[in-house]
Protein backbone atom coordinates (compact mmCIF):
# COMPACT_ATOMS: atom_id res chain seq x y z
CA UNK A 1 0.00 0.00 0.00
CA UNK A 2 2.99 2.03 0.35
CA UNK A 3 3.70 2.17 -3.27
CA UNK A 4 0.65 3.13 -4.25
CA UNK A 5 0.80 6.20 -1.94
CA UNK A 6 4.43 6.95 -3.49
CA UNK A 7 3.11 6.33 -7.33
CA UNK A 8 -0.26 8.78 -6.81
CA UNK A 9 1.51 11.66 -4.82
CA UNK A 10 4.79 11.36 -7.41
CA UNK A 11 2.01 11.47 -10.37
CA UNK A 12 0.65 14.68 -9.01
CA UNK A 13 4.24 15.96 -8.00
CA UNK A 14 5.65 15.26 -11.46
CA UNK A 15 2.48 16.75 -13.38
CA UNK A 16 2.51 19.51 -11.21
CA UNK A 17 6.47 19.94 -11.93
CA UNK A 18 5.85 19.91 -15.18
CA UNK A 19 3.27 22.53 -15.46
CA UNK A 20 6.05 24.61 -13.46
CA UNK A 21 8.49 24.24 -16.38
CA UNK A 22 6.35 26.69 -17.94
CA UNK A 23 6.57 29.56 -16.26
CA UNK A 24 7.80 33.17 -17.52
CA UNK A 25 10.74 31.71 -19.82
CA UNK A 26 11.78 35.02 -20.61
CA UNK A 27 14.03 35.33 -17.85
CA UNK A 28 17.87 34.35 -17.43
CA UNK A 29 17.28 32.27 -14.57
CA UNK A 30 15.16 29.49 -14.60
CA UNK A 31 12.20 30.39 -12.80
CA UNK A 32 9.86 27.26 -12.82
CA UNK A 33 12.57 25.08 -11.26
CA UNK A 34 13.58 27.59 -8.41
CA UNK A 35 9.92 28.24 -7.64
CA UNK A 36 9.20 24.50 -7.51
CA UNK A 37 12.10 23.96 -5.37
CA UNK A 38 10.88 26.67 -3.40
CA UNK A 39 7.83 25.62 -2.84
CA UNK A 40 8.89 21.98 -2.13
CA UNK A 41 11.53 23.55 0.19
CA UNK A 42 8.65 25.50 2.66
CA UNK A 43 6.14 22.35 1.90
CA UNK A 44 8.88 19.22 2.83
CA UNK A 45 9.47 21.73 6.10
CA UNK A 46 5.61 22.38 6.67
CA UNK A 47 3.91 18.93 5.62
CA UNK A 48 6.86 17.22 7.16
CA UNK A 49 6.40 18.67 10.51
CA UNK A 50 2.78 18.65 10.45
CA UNK A 51 2.75 14.72 9.58
CA UNK A 52 4.44 14.02 12.57
CA UNK A 53 1.69 14.89 14.54
CA UNK A 54 -1.49 14.30 12.18
CA UNK A 55 -0.33 11.22 10.31
CA UNK A 56 1.95 9.10 13.00
CA UNK A 57 -0.52 6.38 12.86
CA UNK A 58 -0.84 6.43 9.00
CA UNK A 59 2.72 6.28 7.64
CA UNK A 60 2.12 5.64 4.33
CA UNK A 61 0.46 9.06 4.14
CA UNK A 62 3.09 10.47 4.85
CA UNK A 63 5.19 8.63 2.42
CA UNK A 64 2.82 9.85 -0.10
CA UNK A 65 3.26 13.52 0.48
CA UNK A 66 7.00 13.68 1.18
CA UNK A 67 8.56 11.00 -1.08
CA UNK A 68 6.11 10.71 -3.46
CA UNK A 69 4.69 14.47 -4.21
CA UNK A 70 7.23 16.89 -2.82
CA UNK A 71 10.18 14.27 -4.25
CA UNK A 72 8.37 14.23 -7.62
CA UNK A 73 7.83 18.14 -7.54
CA UNK A 74 11.32 19.21 -6.62
CA UNK A 75 13.89 18.54 -9.02
CA UNK A 76 17.75 18.63 -7.83
CA UNK A 77 18.90 17.18 -10.63
CA UNK A 78 17.23 19.77 -13.21
CA UNK A 79 18.64 21.86 -10.70
CA UNK A 80 22.32 21.05 -11.06
CA UNK A 81 22.12 20.97 -14.67
CA UNK A 82 21.40 24.46 -14.69
CA UNK A 83 24.28 25.08 -12.82
CA UNK A 84 26.39 23.17 -15.41
CA UNK A 85 24.73 25.28 -17.46
CA UNK A 86 25.77 28.77 -16.67
CA UNK A 87 29.02 26.90 -15.84
CA UNK A 88 29.65 26.27 -19.11
CA UNK A 89 28.59 29.49 -20.69
CA UNK A 90 30.38 31.52 -18.84
CA UNK A 91 27.65 32.94 -16.82
CA UNK A 92 29.43 32.74 -13.63
CA UNK A 93 27.43 36.12 -12.06
CA UNK A 94 23.58 33.55 -13.12
CA UNK A 95 25.63 30.69 -11.35
CA UNK A 96 26.15 32.27 -8.52
CA UNK A 97 22.90 34.19 -8.21
CA UNK A 98 20.72 31.17 -8.76
CA UNK A 99 22.57 28.63 -6.91
CA UNK A 100 22.83 31.17 -3.77
CA UNK A 101 19.09 32.30 -3.91
CA UNK A 102 18.15 28.87 -4.61
CA UNK A 103 19.92 27.87 -1.64
CA UNK A 104 20.00 30.30 0.67
CA UNK A 105 15.95 31.02 0.68
CA UNK A 106 15.62 27.20 0.45
CA UNK A 107 16.67 26.68 3.69
CA UNK A 108 14.87 29.77 4.78
CA UNK A 109 11.65 28.71 3.90
CA UNK A 110 11.93 25.04 4.58
CA UNK A 111 13.15 26.52 8.21
CA UNK A 112 9.50 28.83 8.00
CA UNK A 113 7.79 26.13 6.86
CA UNK A 114 8.89 23.91 10.01
CA UNK A 115 7.87 26.65 12.51
CA UNK A 116 4.28 27.47 10.63
CA UNK A 117 3.80 23.46 11.28
CA UNK A 118 5.00 23.34 14.76
CA UNK A 119 2.70 25.97 15.54
CA UNK A 120 -0.39 24.78 13.48
CA UNK A 121 -0.29 21.34 15.17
Amino acid sequence: MQYFYIFIGGAVGALLRYLFSFINTSFELPVGTMIANLCGAFLMGFLGTMTIQYFHNNPVLKKGITTGFIGSFTTFSTFQFELVHFFENGSFILLILYAFMSYVLGIILCYIGVRLGAKIS
